[in-house]
């Protein structure tokens, strides 16, 4: 197995973990490879992102909520 070549159940880990660590050169290499031709985990690494600039988002009106700011015209 090349130094680079990885599996999807690996790239997800690490797709995972560089939410917690910075990865290494050697993984960061390895994931770009493998995220250039497999579909499947580029798919997975796209709703990632998604979920988590919804997360940032609801932070946000959680924290303005929170403060009393919220405008109720209602």
């Amino acid at each position: 197995m090349s130094l680079f070549h990885r599996n999807c159940r690996e790239v997800t880990r690490l797709v995972l973990e560089r939410e917690n660590r910075p990865l290494t050169l050697v993984e960061r290499i390895a994931v770009r490879f493998h995220l250039s031709i497999c579909l499947m985990c580029t798919r997975f690494t796209g709703q990632l992102q998604l979920m988590n600039r919804a997360m940032a988002q609801w932070k946000q009106y959680a924290e303005h909520d929170e403060h009393g700011e919220r405008d109720d015209a209602a």
